[in-house]
Formats: C-alpha cells, sequence, structure tokens
C-alpha cells in the first residue's frame, strides 16, 4: 500500500501531460526509450483500471526506461527509479518530501520528454510504440 502513494502520483503525472501536443522538438527519442516509456504507462493503465499495484513489475520496467533513456533525461529517470526503490525497501520514505518533491519533479521532465519527443500519448490503445 505504501507504493501507492508514489505510483498514483506518477499515474497523475502521466495523466496530465496527455493533453500537451508536440512542442516543435525537431528530434524524436530514440525508439527503445519510447517503446519503455509506452510500456510502462500502458501497465500503470492496466493498474489503475484493474486497482491493483504490481511494485516489483512498475520498477522492472522503469529499469528499461532508464537502460533506454537518452542523455536529456537519463539523470531524472534514475532519480525516479530510485525513489521508488527506496520507498519499496522503506514505506516510510513516502512521506519524505527530500526524496517525493524531486522525484515527482524528475517523473514530470520524463513524463514531458516521452510525450514530446515519443509521441507517448498520441498513441492509440493496444499499438504499441
Amino acid at each position: 500500500m505504501a507504493f501507492v502513494s508514489l505510483r498514483v502520483i506518477a499515474a497523475l503525472v502521466a495523466l496530465a501531460v496527455v493533453g500537451v501536443a508536440c512542442s516543435g522538438h525537431p528530434t524524436s527519442a530514440p525508439k527503445p526509450f519510447c517503446q519503455s516509456a509506452y510500456d510502462y504507462e500502458a501497465e500503470l493503465q492496466r493498474e489503475l483500471t484493474k486497482g491493483t499495484v504490481d511494485a516489483p513489475k512498475q520498477i522492472a520496467l522503469f529499469r528499461r526506461i532508464v537502460a533506454t533513456a537518452p542523455p536529456a533525461v537519463h539523470a531524472d529517470a534514475q532519480r525516479f527509479l530510485d525513489a521508488l526503490e527506496q520507498v519499496q525497501a522503506d514505506p516510510r520514505v513516502r512521506n519524505d518530501r527530500s526524496v517525493t518533491d524531486p522525484a515527482h519533479r524528475a517523473v514530470d521532465r520524463v513524463n514531458r520528454y516521452a510525450s514530446n519527443r515519443c509521441g507517448l500519448f498520441n498513441q492509440q490503445p493496444g499499438n504499441g510504440i
């Protein structure tokens, strides 16, 4: 249950950027990063629909995002992954704003990048990248 807080906030942040259109960036992100971001978002949506939380699966999927993240968002992706792992190891961390605030800002930047450079939220459900 402790993991739900960061997960729900991450999902809300992801949903908040749904309306963000491509902002004119001339380049796109690497396809492996885009696919990883899509897979993670799809998992969050599945869990949200089912009302479940699969923290180990979320962490595994986010590790793929970190592994494929371009330099522009790699540090932010790593920061959020570190926070997810900290909360899983010690649920009390979810109330530590020195951990959660930077994690929320970091995942917001990753989501914005994925939205703008991958067209993440412009994909048709079930079609992948």
